[in-house]
Protein backbone atom coordinates (compact mmCIF):
# COMPACT_ATOMS: atom_id res chain seq x y z
CA UNK A 1 0.00 0.00 0.00
CA UNK A 2 1.52 3.14 -0.95
CA UNK A 3 2.01 5.65 1.80
CA UNK A 4 0.35 9.64 0.88
CA UNK A 5 1.26 12.25 3.05
CA UNK A 6 0.60 16.15 3.02
CA UNK A 7 3.73 18.00 2.86
CA UNK A 8 4.53 20.93 6.07
CA UNK A 9 5.45 24.58 5.50
CA UNK A 10 8.63 25.62 4.62
CA UNK A 11 9.64 28.99 6.14
CA UNK A 12 6.43 29.32 7.50
CA UNK A 13 5.22 29.42 4.32
CA UNK A 14 3.61 26.48 1.76
CA UNK A 15 1.00 26.75 -1.02
CA UNK A 16 -2.67 26.91 -0.11
CA UNK A 17 -3.33 23.43 -0.84
CA UNK A 18 0.10 21.71 -0.17
CA UNK A 19 1.56 19.16 -2.24
CA UNK A 20 0.56 15.40 -1.53
CA UNK A 21 3.63 12.81 -1.64
CA UNK A 22 2.86 9.97 -2.79
CA UNK A 23 5.74 7.18 -2.08
CA UNK A 24 5.74 3.42 -2.99
CA UNK A 25 8.64 1.24 -2.98
CA UNK A 26 11.40 3.57 -4.57
CA UNK A 27 8.69 5.51 -6.77
CA UNK A 28 7.44 8.87 -5.45
CA UNK A 29 5.52 11.33 -6.47
CA UNK A 30 4.29 14.85 -5.44
CA UNK A 31 1.04 15.77 -6.37
CA UNK A 32 0.01 19.35 -6.46
CA UNK A 33 -1.89 22.06 -7.55
CA UNK A 34 -0.54 24.28 -10.54
CA UNK A 35 1.74 27.24 -9.49
CA UNK A 36 1.21 30.11 -11.09
CA UNK A 37 3.87 33.07 -11.43
CA UNK A 38 2.74 34.57 -7.98
CA UNK A 39 3.31 31.81 -5.96
CA UNK A 40 5.57 29.55 -8.03
CA UNK A 41 8.30 30.01 -5.60
CA UNK A 42 6.60 29.12 -2.88
CA UNK A 43 6.11 25.49 -5.04
CA UNK A 44 9.66 25.31 -5.78
CA UNK A 45 10.86 25.52 -1.97
CA UNK A 46 8.52 22.28 -1.95
CA UNK A 47 9.79 20.70 -4.99
CA UNK A 48 13.61 21.24 -3.23
CA UNK A 49 12.63 19.76 0.08
CA UNK A 50 11.20 16.78 -2.12
CA UNK A 51 14.05 16.41 -4.63
CA UNK A 52 12.16 17.01 -7.51
CA UNK A 53 13.44 16.19 -10.65
CA UNK A 54 10.56 16.08 -12.99
CA UNK A 55 7.43 18.23 -13.00
CA UNK A 56 4.62 16.81 -15.29
CA UNK A 57 2.29 19.72 -16.51
CA UNK A 58 -1.17 18.08 -17.49
CA UNK A 59 -2.97 21.16 -18.08
CA UNK A 60 -1.97 24.14 -19.99
CA UNK A 61 1.25 26.25 -18.74
CA UNK A 62 0.15 28.73 -15.75
CA UNK A 63 4.01 29.82 -14.91
CA UNK A 64 7.14 30.27 -16.62
CA UNK A 65 9.66 27.10 -16.23
CA UNK A 66 12.78 29.02 -16.41
CA UNK A 67 13.37 29.14 -12.49
CA UNK A 68 12.72 25.22 -12.46
CA UNK A 69 15.30 24.78 -15.19
CA UNK A 70 17.39 26.67 -13.20
CA UNK A 71 17.29 24.64 -10.41
CA UNK A 72 18.09 21.45 -12.39
CA UNK A 73 14.39 20.42 -12.77
CA UNK A 74 12.81 19.39 -16.31
CA UNK A 75 9.55 20.03 -17.10
CA UNK A 76 7.41 18.09 -19.06
CA UNK A 77 4.11 19.43 -20.79
CA UNK A 78 1.97 16.19 -21.35
CA UNK A 79 -1.23 18.42 -21.66
CA UNK A 80 -4.74 16.51 -22.35
CA UNK A 81 -8.15 17.36 -21.57
CA UNK A 82 -10.09 17.34 -18.18
CA UNK A 83 -11.66 14.19 -16.98
CA UNK A 84 -9.86 12.71 -20.26
CA UNK A 85 -7.55 9.24 -20.58
CA UNK A 86 -4.19 10.63 -20.89
CA UNK A 87 -3.49 9.53 -24.75
CA UNK A 88 -1.51 6.42 -25.73
CA UNK A 89 2.05 8.47 -25.77
CA UNK A 90 0.79 10.47 -23.21
CA UNK A 91 1.33 7.07 -20.99
CA UNK A 92 3.85 5.32 -22.93
CA UNK A 93 6.42 8.98 -21.99
CA UNK A 94 4.89 8.97 -18.17
CA UNK A 95 6.38 4.87 -18.28
CA UNK A 96 9.76 6.07 -19.51
CA UNK A 97 10.19 8.78 -17.44
CA UNK A 98 9.21 6.46 -14.37
CA UNK A 99 12.04 4.36 -15.47
CA UNK A 100 14.37 6.19 -16.52
CA UNK A 101 14.28 7.99 -12.87
CA UNK A 102 13.47 5.35 -10.46
CA UNK A 103 15.18 2.59 -12.42
CA UNK A 104 18.45 4.20 -11.96
CA UNK A 105 17.48 5.29 -8.61
CA UNK A 106 19.93 3.06 -6.29
CA UNK A 107 21.20 6.03 -3.44
CA UNK A 108 18.55 5.65 -0.79
CA UNK A 109 19.48 9.01 0.84
CA UNK A 110 18.81 10.87 -3.00
CA UNK A 111 15.36 9.09 -4.04
CA UNK A 112 14.42 11.73 -7.20
CA UNK A 113 10.48 12.70 -6.44
CA UNK A 114 8.38 13.39 -9.87
CA UNK A 115 6.12 16.26 -9.29
CA UNK A 116 2.80 16.06 -11.26
CA UNK A 117 -0.26 18.70 -11.60
CA UNK A 118 -2.81 19.98 -13.39
CA UNK A 119 -4.92 22.88 -12.59
CA UNK A 120 -6.87 21.61 -9.84
CA UNK A 121 -4.57 19.53 -8.62
CA UNK A 122 -6.79 17.61 -6.62
CA UNK A 123 -8.93 16.06 -9.27
CA UNK A 124 -7.83 13.99 -11.99
CA UNK A 125 -3.80 13.97 -10.65
CA UNK A 126 -4.61 11.94 -7.47
CA UNK A 127 -6.62 9.58 -9.67
CA UNK A 128 -3.63 9.89 -12.35
CA UNK A 129 -1.39 9.09 -9.90
CA UNK A 130 -2.62 6.25 -8.49
CA UNK A 131 -3.82 4.40 -11.83
CA UNK A 132 -0.26 5.03 -12.83
CA UNK A 133 1.09 3.48 -9.43
CA UNK A 134 -1.34 0.21 -10.00
CA UNK A 135 0.09 0.50 -13.64
CA UNK A 136 3.61 0.22 -12.80
CA UNK A 137 2.77 -2.14 -10.70
CA UNK A 138 1.11 -4.54 -12.59
CA UNK A 139 4.29 -3.84 -14.74
CA UNK A 140 6.98 -5.10 -12.07
CA UNK A 141 4.50 -8.04 -11.46
CA UNK A 142 4.09 -9.98 -15.04
CA UNK A 143 5.81 -9.65 -18.08
CA UNK A 144 4.92 -7.48 -21.35
CA UNK A 145 3.26 -10.97 -23.24
CA UNK A 146 1.47 -11.53 -20.22
CA UNK A 147 0.04 -7.60 -20.14
CA UNK A 148 -0.29 -8.31 -23.82
CA UNK A 149 -1.82 -11.31 -23.86
CA UNK A 150 -5.03 -10.16 -20.59
CA UNK A 151 -5.45 -6.67 -23.00
CA UNK A 152 -6.19 -8.55 -25.99
CA UNK A 153 -8.67 -10.77 -23.79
Amino acid sequence: MPAIRGSGTVNGRSPINPPTLIEHKNLRFLIADAPSNNNLALYIQEFERYNVTDVVRVCDPTYHIKPLEERGMKVHDWVFGDGEAPPTQIVNDWLDLVQKRFGECVDEGVRPTIACHCVAGLGRNRRQGLSMEVNLTIRQRYSETEIEGVALE
